[in-house]
């Protein structure tokens, strides 16, 4: 994926730097152009405050915590994908507290493949959910324009015209002019 606009970020919250290079390997090929590592869970959330991040993995235990508290308070605050990496014999009770939130709880040591498998799943995710934002800001445009073209038409039925003249009379105003509709709706408005 070389288009800029695919590409993703992710910070890496962890104390070991062995973690960090099996984490690094563990990222699909050319899927992000920022990859940033912390040590602590406070130094982690300076770095939230600063941009957002398309998933944030943790590997726990952090040097200020396990970082239960800190992957629940991503999951809240932010539209990160979350991904804690805990030891194998509290995974089941981290994963059933943490689920709901929609975060993934992988135990250590970590099969090889899973969480390569894990951040592509948050990927896809983020695809999606930009996509459908993507959607809503389409239609919530199109509502506006139709509730100010409403707006306009009624200010000409006010002036006479009927509910047919008013819009076409703003659909010729547009094309003779060069404008949208929305465009001649504020006019006729204002």
């Amino acid at each position: 994926m070389s288009n800029k606009s695919d590409m993703s970020s992710i910070l890496i919250v962890s104390s070991s730097e062995q973690f960090n290079i099996i984490a690094q390997k563990a990222l699909p090929d050319n899927r992000f152009s920022t990859i940033e590592f912390r040590k602590s869970a406070s130094a982690a959330r300076r770095e939230l405050l600063i941009r957002e991040y398309d998933i944030v993995l943790v590997n726990s235990p952090l040097s200020d915590g396990m970082g239960t508290d800190f992957v629940l308070d991503v999951a809240e605050k932010h539209s990160s994908g979350v991904i804690i990496v805990v030891p194998a014999e509290i995974q089941t009770n981290v994963m059933n507290h943490l689920i709901d939130y929609g975060v993934i709880a992988m135990a250590k040591p970590m099969r090889k493949g899973d969480l390569e498998k894990s951040i592509r799943l948050f990927l896809a995710i983020n695809r999606k959910v930009s996509r459908m934002r993507k959607q809503v800001r389409t239609l919530e445009d199109k509502m506006d324009e139709l509730k100010v073209v409403s707006r306009a038409k009624i200010k000409l039925i006010e002036k006479g015209m009927t509910e047919e003249e008013a819009h076409e009379y703003i659909i010729r105003e547009a094309m003779n002019n060069g404008l949208t509709k929305r465009q001649v709706a504020e006019d006729i408005i204002d």
